[in-house]
């Protein structure tokens, strides 16, 4: 069987597409539970979306779900917007976030409520003696609303959209999105989404490190495997480098105030600096290395693969 230039001697070529296929799965399931739309890293809401608002009020519902409310109060921002566009929604962002960190007024069950073009926050507290609690919005002469909630407003639906005109048409966001960054709270399904995640990434360690103690007709032998899992996971952490975390870093950088095309390019620019960086550092460790004596260890690498693995100790 012919391999490609690099593939070590025993290594099974159909480890490759698995570890492929196994960091495009670590994607899709990152992307998945990450909110739909704009992220705004550190932002006070959870939640935030932009509607067009025709009708003359409209209603914000909140339900009970297994017989509870998902908290007995939320904070809710209103921002009066001429265009109820995603751009619209961008641009008041950090507005919505620092409305939600001032002072909030309770407002209960009933109360109607109202945006202004500066934005009003307010605190619903929910009426513990009904299963549902609404709050009229009044929208005269309002094209669109921004809305940034302190919970995702999906927590609060049982058999009702969170929020409808009067006519008691389903009104949904032109676009939304929320913030990844926001506090977990002990006990909520996302606390322990992470932290089943973070005992399984614990446990695919271990399990690894087993793997070379099995029987060598399992898996090719020990230098095989070792040098198979080094190059894999060299791959993966590349694949989820370019395809995830340079789009995160990007964000951050527009969440700072740059441009798109200014923070694509600190992003690449950073990102090729770390190359440098990493080249440079085992360029000067390995000067260190050799100025202090050292032999290299290519020149024994003769004789230890004729040795198996078990039987080099240390001199």
């Amino acid at each position: 069987e012919e391999r490609p230039q690099g593939v070590p001697p025993g290594c099974p070529l159909d480890m490759f597409p698995r570890f492929a296929l196994l960091a495009l799965a670590m994607c899709r399931t990152a992307s998945a539970h990450r909110p739909s739309g704009v992220h705004h890293s550190g932002a006070a809401y959870e939640w935030i979306g932009v509607f067009a608002t025709n009708a003359l009020s409209h209603t914000w519902s909140a339900q009970k779900v297994g017989g509870a409310y998902a908290d007995p109060a939320m904070k809710l921002v209103l921002i009066e917007t001429a265009l109820p566009t995603e751009a619209s929604m961008e641009k008041l962002q950090d507005l919505a976030s620092d409305l939600m960190k001032g002072e909030c007024p309770n407002r209960l069950a009933g109360y109607a409520l109202r945006g202004t073009t500066a934005g009003v926050c307010y605190t619903l507290q929910f009426d513990a003696g009904l299963d549902d609690s609404l709050f009229t919005i009044d929208t005269t002469g309002v094209a669109g609303l921004v809305i940034a909630g302190e919970h995702g407003p999906t927590e609060f639906e049982r058999d009702r959209h969170y929020l409808y005109d009067s006519s008691g048409t389903d009104i949904e966001p032109i676009a939304e999105g929320g913030d990844a960054d926001h506090d977990i709270s002990f006990g909520s399904h996302s606390f322990n989404m992470a932290l089943l995640l973070s005992l399984f990434a614990g446990l695919a360690t271990a399990v690894g490190g087993l793997v070379v103690y099995l029987p060598e007709s399992l898996h090719g032998g020990r230098e095989a495997t070792l040098a198979c899992a080094l190059a894999a996971s060299g791959g993966v952490m590349l694949y989820i480098s370019f395809v995830d975390i340079f789009a995160e870093a990007q964000e951050a950088i527009e969440d700072a105030g740059y441009e798109r095309g200014e923070a694509h390019s600190l992003t690449a620019l950073s990102f090729f600096l770390g190359v440098a960086l990493c080249v440079a550092l085992d360029k000067l460790v390995h000067h260190l290395y050799h100025r202090a004596g050292a032999v290299e260890l290519t020149e024994h690498l003769p004789s230890l693969q004729e040795r198996p693995m078990h039987q080099l100790q240390p001199d």
